[in-house]
């Protein structure tokens, strides 16, 4: 890998950060790396529970949080939506596409950054039925319940074949079923789009690379604040031929 010199200070800033102030993101970091390259160990998959249940725990709490309080709102928009923007940008999102996102939550900022992207229908799903009852409520007060629908779902099972594309949620459980679901039902030339914390991508390319109709465009890493590696998030962009 080669830096330029702001990426040089910015790369070894955060890594002294995380190695010398922070022995335990030292640690986790390692750990990133190493299941990145070999096969997984108990120690991985303790670690990868560990940081999915934080990262879970995280968004959940984001989700309330911004549901009743208007400045955390401002800042979740501000900071996560530029992240999805960038999703959407990168992925090739058109105007007219009919999307699914799978696992809503109770503030669902990633519909409503969709609705500024494309006039298609846009539908969100939760297991969760009060997570769908509050998202309803935001959507309502964002004037954009003619546009976006939440609905009480399970990705496990929900039907895909009418949607361009599809969104798989990080905190959505269990992924692979989910994925595999997905891979099987959805049309072809469909875009899928699934978000993963870091530490878990092996997962993710083991069940893409075991099939073959599903091709992997693009990866791209994220790392807003205060998501700093390995609880970032990843987001694969894929095709299905």
């Amino acid at each position: 890998m080669v830096l330029n010199f702001t990426q040089y200070l910015k790369y070894y800033d955060i890594t002294y950060i995380l190695e010398i102030r922070n022995p335990l993101a030292s640690f986790l970091k390692w750990i990133v790396m190493e299941q990145r390259t070999t096969r997984k160990t108990i120690l991985d998959t303790i670690a990868i529970f560990f940081i999915k249940k934080t990262a879970n725990c995280f968004w959940e709490i984001a989700d309330t949080w911004s549901y009743k309080n208007d400045a955390i709102t401002k800042l979740y928009n501000k900071t996560i939506g530029k992240e999805y923007r960038k999703e959407y940008e990168n992925c090739g999102i058109s105007s007219h596409m009919n999307i699914l996102h799978i696992g809503c939550g109770s503030y669902p900022l990633t519909e409503m950054v969709l609705a500024s992207c494309t006039m298609g229908r846009i539908v969100g799903i939760d297991k969760n039925s009060q997570s769908v009852q509050r998202g309803q409520q935001v959507i309502k007060k964002n004037k954009l319940d003619d546009r976006i629908i939440l609905k009480h779902g399970d990705g496990l099972d929900f039907p895909v074949e009418e949607f361009d594309m599809v969104i798989v949620s990080s905190c959505s459980q269990p992924k692979i079923k989910i994925l595999e679901h997905i891979f099987q039902k959805v049309k072809s030339q469909s875009t899928i789009i699934v978000r993963e914390v870091d530490i878990a991508t092996k997962d993710i390319i083991d069940c893409i690379d075991a099939y073959p109709v599903i091709e992997l465009n693009q990866q791209i890493r994220h790392n807003p604040f205060p998501f700093f590696e390995p609880i970032g998030w990843t987001t694969f962009c894929l095709t299905k031929k």
